[in-house]
């Protein structure tokens, strides 16, 4: 007639169990796969820092000759000076530069 309700049981937690283990292994490799990741991201943080630095400082020439030209006239201008009563260095604002600037 059918199988028996112990064999019911047996074969749906064999089918769970099966089912937890295929989730757990998955889980693994997702993990392993993120902490790969992880550790590639902070391998190249340097060369992308670096690369970063550089076109600011690009950035920050081209905006100190800018800077010089439109205010040459007045007096006692000092070019790239904090004009702000602080002793901290901030960088500038990120809309201060556009990337129209680099070309």
């Amino acid at each position: 007639r059918g199988p028996k309700g112990w064999q019911i049981w047996a074969g749906a937690t064999l089918v769970i169990a099966f089912g937890f283990n295929q989730v757990r292994r998955c889980n693994n490799e997702r993990n392993q796969e993120k902490l790969q990741e992880r550790a590639n991201r902070y391998a190249i943080a340097p060369i992308l820092q670096a690369e970063e630095d550089r076109k600011y400082m690009i950035r920050e020439y081209i905006a100190l000759k800018r800077e010089a030209e439109i205010m040459k006239d007045v007096p006692g201008w000092e070019v790239g000076k904090n004009h702000y009563n602080s002793k901290k260095w901030f960088p500038r604002a990120v809309d201060d530069f556009k990337q129209s600037l680099i070309g």
